[in-house]
C-alpha cells in the first residue's frame, strides 16, 4: 500500500525532529540527524540550515510493515503558507505536531484550517513532553478547545493492532455512532470492527486520533507509527 503523508507544526514544535525518528524507526536512515546541528535529513537546503527551520516542503520514502510511505516535511513558519497548500493536495494523512510547552500556536491554527478546507484525515502528536513547563492535559484541552473537539486520546495501552482499546477510547468512538453502541451493547467489543468505524471517522472528519512523546528522546515514536500504519489505508494501484 502506498501512503503519502504530510508533517505539519508551528516552526519549533519538532517536526521534522519526529520526521527525522520516523525515518530511523523504519530503518530508512542509519544515524539521526538534529535540526539544531544542521545534520536533519529533511532539512537540506543550506537557508535551512542555517535558520533552523523547514522552507521548503522535502519528501522521504519510507517503508514499514508492508507499506511504501511518502513522507513529505512542509515548512512550518506562516510565511511559508502557499508551499504548504500546494502540497496538503497530494496528501492521504496528515499529522500536526504540536509543544507540548507552547501549545497551540498560531501556525498551527492555519494549519488546522487547511487541512479541514481539503478533507485530509489528520493525527496529532504533542511532541516535547521531556521538557521542562510540558503538561499534556493543558495542551489536549487546548486542542479540543481551539481546533476540534472530536480529539480522542490513544495512550501506549491502545495498542490497535493486537486489537487492545482502552474503554476511554471505546466510548469516545461509541458516542459518535449509535449503531456500533447498539452492537457494543448487544456483542460486546470485536477489534476490526471499531477499528473499522475509527478510520471511517477519521475519513469523514469526525475523529482525529491524538498522541503524545519526545521526537528527540524517541519516546512514544514507535507507538505512533504503529498506530498510524493501522489507521491509514489507500486504494492505490500497487502497481503505479
Amino acid at each position: 500500500m502506498k501512503k503519502t503523508i504530510g508533517m505539519f507544526a508551528h516552526v519549533d514544535a519538532g517536526k521534522t525532529t519526529l520526521a527525522e525518528q520516523l525515518l530511523y524507526t523504519t530503518h530508512t536512515i542509519q544515524e539521526r540527524g538534529r535540526v539544531d546541528h544542521q545534520s536533519a535529513y529533511l532539512d537540506r537546503h543550506d537557508i535551512e540550515k542555517e535558520r533552523g527551520i523547514t522552507v521548503f516542503a522535502d519528501q522521504a520514502t519510507m517503508h514499514f510493515n508492508g507499506s511504501t510511505y511518502y513522507l513529505i516535511d512542509t515548512p512550518g513558519h506562516v510565511d511559508f503558507s502557499p508551499e504548504m497548500e500546494r502540497a496538503i493536495q497530494v496528501m492521504d494523512a496528515a499529522v500536526v505536531v504540536i509543544s507540548a510547552v507552547e501549545g497551540v500556536e498560531g501556525h498551527t491554527e492555519t494549519v488546522w484550517q487547511l487541512l479541514r478546507k481539503h478533507g485530509v484525515p489528520t493525527f496529532l502528536f504533542i511532541n516535547k513532553i521531556d521538557r521542562v513547563g510540558a503538561d499534556v492535559p493543558r495542551v489536549l484541552a487546548e486542542i479540543r478547545s481551539e481546533l476540534a473537539e472530536d480529539v480522542c486520546w490513544i495512550t501506549e495501552e491502545d495498542v490497535l493492532q493486537e486489537g487492545l482499546m482502552q474503554s476511554s477510547l471505546i466510548e469516545f468512538i461509541a458516542e459518535r455512532d449509535e449503531k456500533l453502541l447498539e452492537l457494543y451493547m448487544e456483542e460486546g467489543y470485536e477489534a476490526s470492527r471499531w477499528l473499522d468505524a475509527m478510520i471511517a471517522m477519521m475519513r469523514k472528519g469526525e475523529l482525529f486520533p491524538c498522541f503524545s512523546g519526545s521526537a528527540l528522546q524517541n519516546v512514544g515514536v514507535t507507538h505512533f507509527m504503529h498506530q498510524l500504519d493501522l489507521l491509514t489505508v489507500t486504494d492505490y494501484d500497487p502497481e503505479a
